[in-house]
């Protein structure tokens, strides 16, 4: 059999390996807000919100002792403009989308006019009402010991929806649990200590609920290369540094086959670009590896052990001269969603850059009918949708870089793009998180010897023959490769 890439992890291969989060103990401001985990749209004026999305915020708080935890949070939730929200979220709870959480624990977060008829419309307002003890909201959770998890989020409702919240605390068997940062006295922050340089040593920094379009996640498309890292000391071990993500590789066709300009003035336009390709041409076309940095300027995730950040995200042995360096640092191309979806337009996050407001002629949706889908125009693509997408299946979505240290090492993590191709392109992304195999959940590596073949498709559905010329999952024990028997 033909090795493809032993080191591959794919399939059931990852229902094997024990991941703890450490992302908190190495990783500072993964949010651009100090200690939170996720996506905050913004802060100001003492609180935090998200705007015109579905998202998950949280803190890992690790193996914590059992106990009954209290969590209280301010918080105030509407699932559209005001107007909508007082007449039509109280008592129904298909408009009640937030939450606050320990665990799987969960309590719907206040309304806007939960009780009252008049509310706030901003964050100095919100501030205002939660400095008064107004919208407070609480869950409860009787924990057995172990990981605990706690935050805030939201599946998602309708065009300008709206969630605001501070002043975590809680509290275990009565007595007070610290939760750092919870009033949001660090704000957001994306220069304080994430590395934003890009090839060209200009600094450009993560996009977040940008051109009055909200949304649960962050992104960089259009005009310029990026490169957003952070320079982190671990022990010895095997980690994962990931996100949910991916990369438009051009505008995407409608289902009428129209190709769609990503700035303005929004509308048809002729295909274009460094690679003057299509995302239906690169799907068919499935030589998104073999076409090399010079040729196109690939979204990557990367992790290097350069002493100084990597400018170029090319090997150091290509005709660009680059800064990673083969067999030590490591990068994954960030797929794009036509990849991820395998085709199909109808799954996919809208990637369209729209007109107007989610009512304009031509779109099959309107306001306070079709949940997470109503956006004014962006130049990127709908962040409402992406998030959405992301929040409602994490794995489908997660890209990164696994490696493994020998000793305590400092290392890059981050992701980039070197240069601009000019195509649309669009690189969505929430909630960066590094993970540490545990090493006492793996079986010992001499039971390898005696664990039986197993045969699995691409799908991840066993196979008890393989053809020849297939390609497939071969797996022994815990370990998995990618072959063509």
């Amino acid at each position: 059999m033909l090795l493809l890439g032993a080191a591959t992890i794919v399939g059931a291969a990852y229902a094997e390996t024990n991941y703890i989060d450490v992302t908190r103990q190495y990783i500072k401001d993964p949010t651009f807000v100090p200690e939170w985990q996720g996506t905050i749209g913004a802060t100001s004026d003492g609180v935090a919100e998200t705007w015109n999305a579905p998202f998950r915020t949280y803190q890992n708080l690790g193996e914590m002792p059992a106990g009954k935890y209290v969590l209280t949070v301010n918080a105030l939730y509407r699932c559209g403009n005001n107007d909508y929200a007082k007449a039509n979220q109280a008592g129904n709870p298909d408009l009640n989308t937030a939450y606050i959480f320990i665990n799987d624990a969960k309590t719907t977060v206040k309304g806007l006019f939960d009780g009252r008829e008049e509310a706030p419309n901003d964050k100095a307002g919100a501030n205002a009402a939660f400095e008064a003890g107004e919208y407070l909201n609480t869950v409860e959770y009787d924990h057995k010991g172990g990981v605990l998890v706690i935050g805030i989020g939201n599946t998602g409702c309708y065009w300008d929806e709206w969630c605001c919240f501070d002043n975590f605390k809680l509290t275990c068997d009565g007595a007070s649990v610290e939760i750092k940062n919870g009033d949001f006295a660090e704000g957001f922050d994306a220069k304080r200590s994430w590395n934003n340089k890009n090839s060209g040593d200009s600094e450009k920094t993560p996009d977040s609920q940008k051109d009055g379009s909200g949304g649960g996640d962050y992104r960089k498309c259009g005009g310029s290369p990026y490169n957003t890292a952070q320079q982190v000391e671990l022990p010895a071990g095997t980690y994962r540094f990931s996100m949910q993500c991916f990369h438009r590789y051009g505008s995407t066709l409608n289902a009428d086959g129209v190709y769609f300009n990503h700035k303005w003035p929004m509308g048809p336009a002729a295909p274009y670009g460094k690679m003057n390709r299509t995302p239906k041409d690169w799907y068919e076309a499935n030589d998104y590896d073999q076409v090399t940095d010079g040729e196109y300027a690939h979204a990557y995730i990367y992790m290097s052990k350069n002493e100084a950040k990597p400018k170029l995200l090319s090997w150091d042995d290509s005709d660009d001269e680059g800064d990673l360096v083969r067999g030590v640092d490591m990068r994954t191309r960030v797929r794009d969603c036509w990849e991820i979806c395998e085709g199909n337009l109808d799954i996919m996050p809208q990637n369209n850059p729209l007109v107007g407001p989610c009512d304009v002629e031509g779109f099959t949706y309107l306001p306070y009918e079709t949940k997470n889908k109503c956006n004014y125009g962006n130049d990127s693509g709908s962040e409402r949708e992406a998030a959405a997408a992301f929040l409602a299946d994490p794995e489908k979505w997660r890209q990164g870089v696994e490696f493994t240290l020998d000793e305590t090492t400092k290392v890059w993590l981050g992701l980039g793009k070197d240069a601009n191709t000019g195509d649309g392109y669009w690189h969505a992304y929430a909630n960066i998180t590094l993970e540490k195999v545990d090493a006492t959940g793996i079986e010992n590596i001499a039971d390898e010897v005696e664990a039986p073949v197993e045969y699995f498709n691409l799908q991840g559905m066993r196979v008890a023959n393989p053809a020849k010329g297939q390609v497939i999952i071969v797996k022994k024990g815990v370990k998995a490769s990618k072959v063509i028997f």
